[in-house]
């Protein structure tokens, strides 16, 4: 008899997959594959003096099987079809899935 070492393995896999067809409000790719869903947020950034400067900053979530080796400095991820390089620590949970911050390139509104 084969001992399964992760009995839910199967059920958390088809989970991450709801979510990310029920939950994405973005599309994204990894190094020019397949597209995949992912939760695109943005906010204000009310860090440093923000009475003299306004930015956004966002932040994506995603099952991080989907991007295998992402990273902080990664540049492999597009959403909604444009570029973006990976500006903080990709940690994922224990289902697999990570919430980092990201930076649009060569633009100044992600339009999302």
């Amino acid at each position: 008899m084969t001992q399964q070492l992760a009995p839910f393995a199967d059920v958390e896999a088809l989970i991450n997959q709801g979510v990310a067809q029920m939950l994405s409000n973005a599309t994204a790719t990894w190094n020019g594959g397949a597209p995949f869903g992912v939760m695109l947020d943005r906010e204000a950034d009310t860090g440093f003096m923000p009475e003299v400067v306004t930015a956004d900053r966002y932040a994506v979530s995603m099952c991080v099987a989907n991007a295998p080796g992402i990273a902080e400095g990664s540049t492999g991820l597009c959403v909604n079809g444009r570029p973006v390089r990976v500006s903080g620590a990709v940690i994922p949970d224990a289902s697999g899935w990570a919430t980092f911050p990201v930076v649009f390139e060569g633009a100044t509104d992600a339009g999302a």
